[in-house]
């Protein structure tokens, strides 16, 4: 009984990604509507948040971590209509792992390639882009440039707490380890790729904040999915890892923003969805992923 119980709390815990956008649309259309204008001593003049607001980020660790614990989420549209899929989707990943891994060369040169691909999505050098945005910021005097260093520099920091909470609940061997054969609670740390997960959530802060140009977007999500592609290539991480990770990036990049834009510098979400934004569907028995322009 105490082993099942354990087993399905830590499956909801895996629920995150999926949960966490009803929370952070919820969130933000009941703080525009309550307060549409909030009040000066709650924004810096400069239009940075302070960097040092150690209670609010762990406010929102708070909010992310119970979501999968809140009974109504489970009722909404949301859930059925991207929960259920997503969940569908990675379980298929899940069952088909080894033969996917099983389709790549794996050749000395693949994977050293692979290896150095990784490394632009290592924490340190993500942390590094981050943080010379925002001194390059500070240094010209461009407050939206600051402020998007500071909401990355807080997306990265939320997706390595996630990732790392769940890697230590689902303990999943990697590609390399043993017989290969991906099993979870192993102790082993798999669950979900970190890699993806960051560079993910980097990603969707820069597109969001500079969706305005072409280039940012496009450039942020394609660095992000080839990091990505590079873990499973290198056999660091099956592709339900990367696909759970990139999902988990994905919404905490956008949690981010939605919650901490300031609507007074440029960055804004428009009238209609941005044609940069990709767009996510599910019907039919198939899920699609598409841009319009």
């Amino acid at each position: 009984m105490i082993s099942s119980g354990i087993r399905q709390y830590r499956w909801k815990l895996c629920l995150i990604p999926v949960i966490l956008a009803f929370e952070a649309s919820a969130l933000t259309a009941q703080e525009t509507n309550s307060q549409p204008t909030p009040p000066s001593s709650s924004v810096q003049s400069s239009g940075e948040p302070n960097p040092l607001d150690v209670g609010r980020f762990f406010r929102d660790e708070y909010r992310i971590w119970t979501s999968p614990f809140r009974p109504r989420n489970y009722k909404s549209p949301t859930m059925k209509k991207y929960g259920v899929p997503f969940l569908l989707i990675s379980g298929g990943l899940i069952a088909s792992d080894r033969k996917t891994v099983g389709l790549f060369a794996h050749t000395p040169d693949q994977l050293a390639w692979s290896g150095r691909v990784s490394q632009v999505g290592a924490s340190y050098s993500l942390v590094g882009i981050s943080g010379a945005t925002y001194l390059l910021g500070k240094g010209i005097g461009n407050k939206h440039m600051s402020k998007t260093g500071l909401m990355g520099l807080e997306a990265l920091a939320h997706a390595e707490m996630v990732t790392f909470g769940l890697k230590l609940m689902t303990g999943r061997e990697r590609p390399s380890d043993n017989d290969r054969q991906g099993r979870f609670w192993k102790g082993r740390d798999s669950f979900p790729s970190g890699h993806a997960a960051t560079s993910f959530a980097l990603a969707t802060v820069f597109a969001y904040e500079y969706r305005d140009h072409v280039f940012v977007p496009i450039a942020a999500y394609s660095a992000a999915a080839l990091i990505t592609a590079s873990r499973t290539s290198a056999r660091r991480h099956w592709p339900s890892d990367v696909f759970v990770g990139a999902s988990i990036g994905f919404l905490l990049g956008r949690y981010v923003y939605k919650n901490h834009h300031d609507p007074a510098l440029p960055g804004g979400p428009p009238a209609k969805t941005s044609r940069l934004i990709p767009s996510f569907a599910f019907g039919a028995g198939a899920a699609t992923v598409h841009w319009s322009f």
